[in-house]
């Protein structure tokens, strides 16, 4: 009877140690400083297959003085495989920029050119996005590179990479890259799984600099009086205007209602593959993820997508990601963009309904459509300490307590 009850009790004991070792997600970055040509590591575990994986590389850099700048993040590997990957960039207070970029040793370097001396690049903002394609296991991107000059009297260039695809392979792994051409300036790493943010880092490059606002604001230059336009109480320089990478999503708060992190910090991640979609909705474009998590709002912020003439014909809103669902959110039309009030950070998207062509009650339209010319995509700006890992600390606890449960059948089996 003993040894029956002693089996009992190890098989529970088994389980429970089975429980506790289930992997929860934890990504962390550093080291905290490198100088010029360092390697920075991202160390994952528990990374899912089939998860939306989003990085963002982002870098205030300053100008020399002839107003040039240059960033690269070069020899990044990829221990695991991305599907239908995409690479975002985007140049912020600049008159012109180039970037190049080889997906691997074997391809020859890919070079564009955006705007130029004579022409300048409107509201002094550069934004573009790539196809990769499929990223294999292993494999290297050997160039991420972004080069250009910066407005005059500018004191500090915004630039950021992000890739965006779905990952297979192993669970556990770790990507490492260099920092090549900034000799002084802050690096910013984010990840994001599945529309929720999982790390959130900056790391010194060089020796601390003071941190400028930049003395041209980002705006739209539009004169279309169809054009949305954000709450014009905002004024970009003090209170919280950003934009998504690709120029389709903006942020609008006013400084006094912003908690939780610094208006600097603020940025619009795109996440191309979002989850759990209802059946009878469909996704218009790719969700955006604003970061950093803990970003609140004592008062409404307007967060806004804009797009083409379907803005104003189809039944389009804009929903939000939470908890493993998607939610309608009241969302009104302004010219040519689709406007829904928000109180926190998080994952929104632009959605339709399957097979309809019916209003949902949650849009209201607060305009007439009149303009027939689609879009230009006019983007905002977007902006060293200890890792964080993203844990759980539930498969512990539930060890815990099954071993616990364990005992308590063994002493009442002995009794």
């Amino acid at each position: 009877m003993t040894q029956k009850i002693y089996r009992t009790f190890l098989c529970i004991l088994a389980l429970a140690f089975i429980a506790g070792g289930v992997q929860a997600l934890s990504i962390t970055a550093g080291p905290d400083q490198i100088q010029e040509g360092g390697q920075i590591t991202v160390t994952i575990q528990g990374l899912e297959d089939s998860s939306s994986y989003s990085m963002h590389i982002g870098a205030e850099i300053a100008p020399d003085e002839n107003l040039e700048f240059a960033f690269s993040s070069n020899n990044l590997n990829m221990p695991f495989a991305l599907s239908d990957t995409t690479v975002t960039l985007q140049a912020e207070s600049v008159v012109w920029a180039k970037f190049r970029y080889q997906q691997d040793p074997e391809n020859p370097i890919k070079s564009l050119q955006f705007w130029s001396d004579e022409h300048p690049a409107p509201g002094g903002i550069i934004s573009d996005q790539e196809s990769l394609g499929q990223i294999n296991e292993g494999s290297e991107i050997s160039m991420l590179e972004i080069s250009g000059k910066a407005i005059e009297d500018t004191n500090q260039v915004s630039v950021s990479f992000e890739l965006d695809g779905i990952k297979s392979g192993d669970d556990d792994s770790t990507i490492s890259y260099t920092i090549n051409d900034m000799e002084q300036g802050t690096v910013s790493i984010i990840v994001s799984v599945d529309g929720t943010e999982a790390l959130n880092q900056k790391i010194q490059v060089g020796d601390v600099i003071p941190t400028t606002v930049p003395t041209q604001s980002p705006s739209g230059s539009s004169d279309d009086s169809d054009d949305y336009s954000p709450n014009p109480t905002a004024t970009p320089d003090t209170d919280l205007s950003i934009s998504s990478s690709d120029g389709y999503a903006t942020l609008n708060a006013l400084r006094e209602t912003v908690s939780g992190a610094e208006i600097e910090d603020a940025l619009i991640m795109k996440n191309s593959h979002p989850k759990d979609i209802p059946d009878e909705w469909e996704l218009v474009y790719g969700a955006y993820i604003i970061s950093p998590e803990s970003l609140r709002f004592s008062e409404p912020a307007e967060f806004a997508i804009t797009g083409d003439d379907s803005m104003k014909t189809n039944a389009r809103f804009i929903a939000e990601y939470k908890d493993e669902t998607w939610t309608m959110l009241p969302t009104e039309l302004r010219g040519d963009a689709l406007v829904a009030e928000i109180s926190e950070s998080g994952s929104y998207a632009l959605m339709t309904f399957g097979n309809t062509e019916s209003v949902p009650e949650a849009t209201v339209s607060q305009q007439t459509p009149s303009s027939t010319d689609a879009p230009a995509a006019t983007p905002a700006s977007p902006e060293p300490s200890s890792p964080t890992p993203t844990t759980s600390g539930l498969p512990m606890c539930v060890g815990i307590f099954t071993a616990l449960g364990a005992l308590f059948v063994v002493q009442r089996l002995n009794k």
